[in-house]
């Protein structure tokens, strides 16, 4: 499970909008492991250098948490690489599967023509068919990013009381 802390900053019907905290990495993978309290890969970083203002993400809040709430939010390992796979390569099989099977199907248009068509025809079903699975995947917690607990469950503070 990849991990990061954020703020809950606004909430409705079981989603969250929350903004990651400022200084922190996902402390997650491996690189995250050094000695150094920042250590990590630095994505996040390189992400602020081309961002102007802070992002604020949708996410499922499973625990009914509030707004101004420290949370600690996370999504499945593999999510990532599993939506862009499909995102990215399911287009391009598609796009090739077409072409290639227009060109053997219409031998008596021009070939380049027949490939343009079959292409064309793999990027709408492929299209049509991601519209689907993003419906489908926006509100299931194997896709998007929950809210796990509170960051500071089980944190006791101590204070000095004067008598």
């Amino acid at each position: 499970m990849i991990e990061m802390q954020a703020r809950v900053v606004a909430v409705e019907d079981g989603m969250a909008l929350v903004e990651p905290m400022s200084g922190g990495s996902c402390s997650s993978c491996s690189s995250s492991a050094g000695s150094t309290p920042s250590a990590g890969c630095g994505a996040d970083k390189i992400g602020q250098i081309f961002t102007i203002k802070t992002k604020n993400y949708r996410v499922i809040n499973a625990i009914s948490s509030r707004i101004g709430d420290e949370v600690i939010i996370g999504i499945e390992d593999g999510a990532v690489l599993r939506g862009s796979a499909v995102v990215y390569m399911l287009p391009l099989i598609l796009i090739f599967i077409g072409a290639i099977t227009a060109h053997y199907l219409m031998p008596n248009i021009n070939a380049d023509l027949a490939s343009i068509i079959g292409a064309a025809s793999g990027f709408t079903i492929s299209a049509l068919w991601l519209f689907r699975f993003n419906q489908h995947a926006s509100r299931n917690p194997h896709y998007q990013p929950v809210i796990l607990r509170n960051a500071h469950a089980g944190t006791f503070i101590l204070k000095e009381v004067k008598r």
